[in-house]
């Protein structure tokens, strides 16, 4: 990159570029394992969920962030993915 490229341009290969290694991560061996957890994780609180007294108002907002946090966890390396790609057609329309 030079001295006069466009910024917008700079940010649009950085969240590319972003967008790549977040997939390549997902893709890791350790990527797959931190999926994994996160399913496992919102497995075992939607189980506890169907166990908890109802009238345990805690109990009950303790689960749900649990699960809540799983699927954000999923939630926003999928986004990240998605950013980069939506950022490399802006690259590519430009071209």
């Amino acid at each position: 990159m030079n001295d006069e490229q466009d910024p917008d341009q700079v940010i649009m290969i950085r969240r590319a570029v972003f967008g790549k290694q977040v997939e390549a991560f997902l893709n890791s061996e350790i990527g797959r394992y931190m999926l994994s957890r996160a399913a496992e994780e919102k497995a075992t609180a939607q189980s506890k969920f169907l166990e908890v007294n109802p009238s345990d108002v805690e109990a009950v907002r303790a689960i749900q962030n649990d699960i809540m946090l799983a699927n954000k966890f999923a939630g926003w390396l999928q986004d990240a993915v998605g950013d980069g790609v939506r950022a490399l057609g802006i690259i590519e329309d430009r071209s």
